[in-house]
């Protein structure tokens, strides 16, 4: 909530700003302000509020509001392997919802990008008796979705696919615009992600 807070001020200044700039050059000052003086106060004006507006967005974009447990298909109880995902809902500039799905934790690893804990991983590498009991039972996909990004409504915005060789290494790649960075507070999480 704190959050959402700061962004609502944020972009009420920013549109307070460029609201009210234009009453700089109508407004005549007892100081005679030239007008390239009036056109320097409005540029400064809008300049600092639209940075500290994307300041805020920027740093917050990857801020988690809600976390939950993806459970694997077929039943309440989790997978013997303990497989499963998570759900994390984001914000946008706008304040619009933008929620996460990570189907396979294994993919989320600590980031060096500030204001974010985890992102999606580049790249991935199966161990040698995932592959050679993939490639026996002949299970060994080509590509497959790790995260899909998606609108409150349910529409895809983005997905993080992972394409994998014949040796179980795996090169990922963005499609559309999906949520790579996430800023989790560990009081979200009642057990390790992995």
């Amino acid at each position: 909530m704190t959050f959402r807070r700061l962004k609502i001020f944020s972009l009420s200044s920013l549109s307070l700003t460029f609201a009210l700039t234009p009453f700089i050059f109508v407004i005549e000052t007892t100081s005679a302000i030239p007008l390239a003086g009036r056109f320097m106060l409005a540029a400064v004006a809008m300049a600092t509020s639209g940075v500290s507006t994307f300041m805020v967005a920027w740093c917050g974009r990857p801020y988690v509001t809600t976390l939950r447990w993806l459970e694997p298909e077929g039943g309440d109880k989790p997978a013997a392997d303990g497989a499963r995902g998570l759900e994390m809902t984001t914000l946008t500039l706008a304040l619009h919802e933008r929620i996460t799905r990570v189907y396979d934790t294994a993919f989320l690893v600590p980031t060096n990008r500030q204001f974010a804990t985890w992102e999606l991983a580049e790249a991935f590498r199966l161990s040698s008796e995932e592959v050679a009991l993939a490639k026996s039972q002949g299970t060994l996909q080509r590509e497959e979705t790790i995260a899909e990004t998606m609108t409150k409504e349910g529409n895809v915005v983005g997905r993080w696919i992972v394409q994998w060789d014949e040796n179980g290494a795996g090169t990922c790649k963005e499609v559309g615009k999906v949520a790579r960075y996430f800023n989790v507070h560990q009081d979200m999480l009642d057990r390790p992600i992995r």
